[in-house]
């Protein structure tokens, strides 16, 4: 007899990776119309709603809906980060010569002061209280700041001689991540059986980290460089392989750190917004964390 139980966790997995495969369609056809219009408003527009959603869905996570203080923080919050990203894309459009650093410090200082004075109209609710708090300030931090580095480099200017911006470089970055998340997932499922971290994540294996995430990876950032190499003069074929292997561990460490978040909370997913993935924070987990590293790179090591 066949075993039905096997059958049923293969059509599972089949099932799962034909609904990534939408949704990353879906996501890389806005990537893609961006590209073709050559308008940074397209991408930078993509990536204010993007950390908006986010943060948004992270605070569905922290399970605190009973807090007194509850909905204001989650409004004040959400509309300082929108407020936040937005001012980011003005100033580093070049329509105010300010320095992306003061817009964070002033944007971090801000949201202290206005949940600070916020939390003195409702009643302390124990340790809710603290944990939305501290939690409204890390998520802050963690996703519309983090995601502001994919704005960063949008806007970077390269100096290169047909003007370019930075979104070849964002299409790299999101190439090299996002292969070695489906390049871990495909070789896991296939061949993985020795466990990675599996009190975090059990899914995750050794076999899927080496042959597919860090192949994948370095194998996506050829791949785009050699089809837009003169919109990224920054980089050289050997800074090319080295920095999409350490990009892919930063992945692998982005997409864990979402998952001791979802663990802790006792969470599947972050929202339900994507088929076969979750939320936007399950899609850009791993990109929070590789964007600094890019923009690093970019900016200092190039």
């Amino acid at each position: 007899m066949p075993d039905h139980s096997n059958i049923g966790a293969k059509n599972n997995r089949s099932n799962v990776f034909r609904a990534r495969s939408l949704s990353t369609i879906v996501l890389w056809a806005l990537i893609s119309s961006a590209v073709y219009f050559d308008r940074p408003i397209i991408f930078s527009s993509i990536i204010i709603l993007i950390g908006s959603l986010g943060i948004y869905e992270f605070f569905g996570l922290l399970s605190l809906t009973r807090t007194p203080a509850f909905q204001g923080v989650r409004i004040s919050t959400l509309f300082l980060s929108f407020l936040y990203l937005s001012l980011m894309a003005y100033f580093l459009s070049g329509q105010c010569n300010v320095g992306s650093m003061y817009i964070d410090s002033a944007a971090i200082a801000l949201l202290l002061i206005v949940l600070t004075a916020l939390f003195l109209f409702y009643p302390i609710d124990g340790t809710n209280t603290k944990d939305l708090f501290f939690g409204s300030v890390f998520g802050f931090i963690y996703i519309p700041v983090l995601i502001s580095f994919l704005l960063r480099i949008l806007y970077l200017n390269d100096d290169s001689s047909e003007g370019r911006g930075g979104e070849y470089y964002i299409i790299f970055l999101l190439v090299v991540t996002k292969f070695s998340d489906m390049g871990a997932y495909l070789i896991g499922t296939l061949i993985g059986k020795h466990k990675m971290i599996p009190h975090i994540s059990p899914g995750k294996t050794w076999e899927g980290f080496i042959f597919g995430c860090l192949t994948f990876a370095v194998g996506g950032g050829c791949l785009i460089f050699y089809l837009f190499k003169d919109g990224m003069p920054l980089f050289t074929w050997q800074s090319v392989v080295i920095l999409s292997f350490f990009l892919a561990i930063i992945a692998a460490l982005g997409d864990l750190a979402e998952s001791v978040l979802k663990r802790s909370l006792a969470v599947k997913d972050s929202g339900n917004i994507l088929p076969g993935i979750g939320g936007v924070l399950d899609l850009v987990d791993s990109v929070l964390f590789t964007a600094p590293v890019v923009f690093i790179y970019l900016t200092y090591l190039s």
